[in-house]
């Protein structure tokens, strides 16, 4: 190491080549082996001014932009370790750089499910899922990672090591800075280690996969008696979508309804679906569904400019503005979550974001598109909480993505 980046010393250098954000590595890289490690990577960078990201699988950030100061990148996928495991309370404590695939196996051996859904789950860290607060189509019945996580350990961006929560479920001590971390993407400080809430794992899983064209989509009717189901999905595909997904249904739209539960429940559920949508094109059950929902999932980390919205609206109808533009054949609904992922070239953001707020959507991030959507700022109040936070938590401004944190959309 050379110039600003003596000194780093304290955990294991890596090649700084294969963490490139925009084409740009950083001038150096660590492996830290342990938890003290990375805290004090972290001490030693804020003291000579170093901005650093935290790495993972690299699943997000591979796509990202990148940061005007990228100095350090720091590896964490050496702290791979199941801390603990308690079947019977339904916790698991994990570090941050064990893989979910890991985690799902571990778990799924003693019938239970780790409730979090990463895009290139066999590449994605827990710490990564939980920075960016990844999701797929099962985000209603899941929630989001941060109403899983119970506790996490992190270090802040002058190394100070800090908790917040603990490892069980009904833990009220302190402030749930853990849940503030979800979603931060590493912009606020490092979580190192967390603990999660499980969930049993379903009697019976199945998938309905139907075809649809836009006057379907259109049909409120056709959509009303859906959500009184609470399928465990419901989710819209454009063609293009559906075929990187897997799915070919020959129609403009596939629609997958995910329906996990008590056998006696789901066998009712699907009778009830049946009667609303017709006869599917595929019927799945368990292993294909689970299979299903990682390629929806994968369909979060397609690259290129990608815009994330939501609504409150819950049934395909909701889609309705959207699905005679050409951007449609790319769209994923997840419509019991309200949420849509549209792929959109940068110049045509701004414009169906406003057409889409018009019909009751709101862009909550915009990925390689966020120069065309520069217009849509969060609001002052919320900028200045923001601000006021990571002042807080990174007071030397070490965490390089920080300020993308402060002034994200929502």
């Amino acid at each position: 190491m050379s110039g600003a980046t003596q000194g780093l010393d304290v955990a294991p250098a890596v090649d700084p080549g294969r963490y490139a954000m925009g084409g740009r590595p950083p001038r150096a890289a660590l492996r830290p082996a342990s938890a003290q490690q990375a805290a004090e990577a972290l001490r030693v960078a804020a003291r000579d001014r170093l901005a650093v990201v935290p790495w993972g699988g690299g699943v997000g950030l591979a796509h990202d932009d990148g940061a005007p100061r990228y100095d350090l990148a720091l590896d964490l996928t050496g702290l791979d370790a199941i801390v603990e495991y308690d079947p019977e309370d339904l916790t698991l404590t994990a570090q941050c750089g064990v893989t979910v695939a890991a985690l799902r196996d571990t778990v799924a051996a003693r019938g239970q499910e780790l409730p979090l859904e990463a895009g290139r789950a066999a590449r994605a860290t827990l710490g990564g899922t939980l920075a960016a607060n990844a999701s797929g189509a099962r985000r209603l019945r899941f929630g989001a990672p941060r109403d899983r996580i119970l506790g996490a350990r992190f270090a802040l961006g002058d190394g100070t090591a800090a908790r917040s929560g603990g490892k069980v479920v009904k833990n009220v001590a302190g402030y749930g800075l853990h849940r503030l971390l979800c979603g931060s993407r590493g912009g606020l400080g490092v979580i190192l280690e967390a603990s999660l809430k499980l969930m049993p794992a379903p009697e019976v899983r199945r998938a309905l996969v139907f075809g649809a064209d836009a006057a379907a989509l259109r049909d409120p009717a056709r959509w009303s008696r859906l959500p009184r189901l609470e399928p465990a999905a419901l989710t819209v595909l454009g063609a293009a979508a559906a075929t990187v997904a897997g799915l070919e249904v020959g129609a403009p739209f596939a629609i997958v309804a995910g329906l996990e539960d008590e056998r006696v429940w789901v066998e009712r559920q699907e009778a009830a679906v049946r009667t609303a949508l017709g006869e599917p094109r595929a019927r799945l059950e368990e292993a294909a569904v689970a299979t299903l929902w990682q390629a929806l999932a994968d369909l979060e980390d397609r690259g290129g400019a990608t815009l994330t919205l939501t609504t409150a609206a819950n049934t395909p109808a909701a889609l309705a503005a959207l699905i005679d533009q050409p951007e449609a054949a790319g769209l994923v609904f997840h419509a019991p979550a309200g949420r849509l992922l549209l792929g959109a070239p940068p110049e045509r953001a701004p414009a169906l974001v406003r057409d889409l707020a018009a019909a009751g959507f709101t862009l909550i991030e915009a990925r390689g598109a966020g120069a065309a959507v520069a217009g849509f700022p969060p609001p002052a109040g919320i900028r200045a909480l923001r601000e006021r936070i990571r002042a807080a938590l990174d007071p030397g401004a070490t965490m390089a993505l920080g300020e993308r944190w402060v002034a994200a959309i929502a």
